[in-house]
């Protein structure tokens, strides 16, 4: 290999006769010398001047190059027009992006405030206590708290300049999370307190037990129509047709299906929730037995003319466990359907 190496070195050094003579060659013809001839336009004389070889290439070169620098330039500078036009549309999307981001979130914080308020209002009109209120921070605590753990974050991230911190509305924007995570409480409470009542609404007997009737005797004291005495009448009676049908009031469990001569002839008894009961008497035909599970509006029997009566017509009557019978009118007019 050593060999081989200093073979090489021997056939290009400048000992080797051929390439010394080759090397002088150039040389002699690089200081051959030109001579340019200058005519002037008119009637001045003419000059001359000398240059060699070596000197025309070299400026023969130095044109090239800077011809080529030149052709480098402009071609990159209208790369880089270009890229500086992409980016500028590009961070002209951002910006309007940004903007709508940020109008839409003075939005939100405009109808979340009015949504609190409507919700500190229900809180109050179903009769809040100030000491759950006490419990959901202040405006200003919620903000200082959110604050402080957004610039905990600057100062963790390794991606964010020394100096440099997050968008106004990143702050607004945490602020606002903050702001609802912490009134859910309120949130909870008032739902909590609707979906009761609603359950509750749902269970009491609303419904109207036939489309169509002509009330003939209401709730309380009246003179009864087949003894002549004055009595305690303890729910409504509901003319109609023979055969018209009557439906359940509210959502309940059939616990008597009975019969007396003497009293409401062929009758039901149906339980609901919250000590609701409803009785439903002088039936001709019923259709549920007793355990049966019934909804708002099953048809559970007819009209009818049974037990002490002196026509056909339905004998409604609504009972409280606590308070006993009450007056089923008030109860019908509700608006509830």
């Amino acid at each position: 290999m050593e060999k081989k190496i200093k073979k090489i070195k021997s056939v290009f050094s400048q000992d080797n006769p051929k390439i010394k003579k080759q090397i002088d060659r150039v040389k002699e013809k690089g200081h051959q010398r030109m001579t340019i001839l200058v005519i002037p336009h008119g009637y001045d004389s003419s000059f001359h001047f000398q240059i060699s070889v070596f000197t025309i290439l070299f400026f023969v070169g130095l044109m090239v190059g800077l011809l080529s620098l030149a052709i480098f330039g402009i071609v990159r500078s209208n790369n880089t027009r270009s890229q500086i036009n992409q980016l500028s549309e590009i961070y002209g999307n951002y910006f309007d992006t940004y903007l709508t981001h940020s109008n839409q979130l003075e939005e939100m914080k405009e109808e979340y405030s009015k949504l609190n308020e409507n919700m500190l209002e229900i809180y109050s009109l179903i009769d809040g206590q100030d000491d759950e209120l006490l419990k959901i921070p202040s405006e200003d605590a919620i903000k200082s708290t959110s604050y402080e753990l957004l610039q905990k974050e600057e100062r963790e991230d390794k991606q964010l300049d020394i100096g440099r911190k997050y968008l106004n509305e990143i702050y607004d924007l945490r602020y606002l999370k903050q702001r609802m995570t912490d009134n859910e409480k309120l949130v909870e409470v008032n739902f909590e307190y609707l979906f009761t009542r609603a359950s509750v609404l749902s269970s009491i007997p609303l419904f109207n037990p036939m489309y169509s009737y002509n009330l003939t005797s209401q709730f309380g004291m009246r003179k009864s129509p087949t003894s002549g005495f004055w009595e305690y009448h303890d729910g409504l009676d509901m003319a109609n047709a023979t055969g018209t049908p009557i439906y359940a009031t509210a959502p309940g469990r059939v616990i008597k299906v009975a019969y007396s001569n003497v009293g409401y002839g062929h009758h039901i008894i149906i339980q609901h929730e919250f000590g609701f009961n409803t009785l439903y008497g002088h039936c001709s035909r019923i259709f549920v037995r007793s355990g049966q599970t019934v909804k708002t509006g099953d048809m559970i029997a007819e009209v009818g003319a049974t037990g002490n009566v002196t026509g056909p017509h339905l004998h409604y009557e609504i009972i409280l466990s606590e308070e006993g019978k009450t007056d089923p009118e008030e109860y019908l007019q509700s608006g509830f359907y």
